[in-house]
């Protein structure tokens, strides 16, 4: 997906979008901040943070900086009553501008399936965070059922280029989290891997918590 494209979307559909997640993805993100173990004091990167789904579950006295390439949903998001201390900033996921170890902790919801390069977008990631820092990620994925992956082949190019619902959200159909995260050989380490199973090709999905394990 070409980024003006991406931005053109979720510029359109900011206003819908979370209805739309809430209808078709309703996810509870608790459970996924939870797991970053934040202290007060620190800072989390909310990467591609959206209209702020993930923002009620911050703590306070914590801060974080969420960051997307949609101004609009950015406007979503900073409607949200929030206990931490929320600063958001327009900006590519792929080329973050910020310092290397910026970052104690990151958060990602349904992000790496739309972005063109997620390789890329988790080394941007692994670089702005500190070592040994938790990287919390909820996500469309690739089905581990043979079955299932055929119907998300099916969708795979309506779903890029189309979106669903359409001009609303595009994401990728096929985005394997097998690859990303054990064939990549980036520096991680795979703390959790729960995997969302459904017959449904729309409804799999995964929770990962990761350890940066840079040195």
């Amino acid at each position: 997906m070409q980024v003006a494209k991406v931005i053109e979307t979720y510029n359109q559909g900011a206003a819908d979008y979370e209805s739309i997640m809430l209808r078709y993805w309703n996810i509870d993100r608790k459970p996924l901040i939870a797991s970053l173990q934040l202290q007060p004091g620190q800072t989390v990167l909310d990467a591609a943070a959206g209209t702020g789904l993930n923002f009620s579950a911050y703590p306070e006295g914590v801060r974080v900086v969420g960051v997307d390439l949609s101004e609009k949903m950015l406007d979503e998001a900073r409607k949200k009553p929030v206990s931490a201390d929320i600063t958001l900033k327009v900006t590519d996921l792929q080329n973050l501008d910020f310092p290397d170890n910026s970052f104690d902790a990151a958060a990602s919801g349904f992000t790496l399936c739309v972005v063109a390069n997620p390789v890329r977008a988790l080394e941007e990631i692994l670089r702005v965070t500190k070592p040994n820092a938790l990287i919390a990620i909820l996500d469309y994925c690739k089905s581990q059922n043979p079955e299932v992956q055929k119907w998300q082949e099916l969708i795979s190019d309506a779903a890029l280029e189309l979106g669903f619902p359409t001009g609303k959200i595009k994401w990728n159909a096929l985005m394997d989290y097998d690859e990303l995260i054990y064939n990549s050989k980036l520096a991680i380490e795979v703390l959790v891997d729960e995997r969302i199973e459904s017959p449904n090709p729309f409804s799999c999905g995964c929770q990962l918590l990761l350890k940066n394990s840079k040195s």
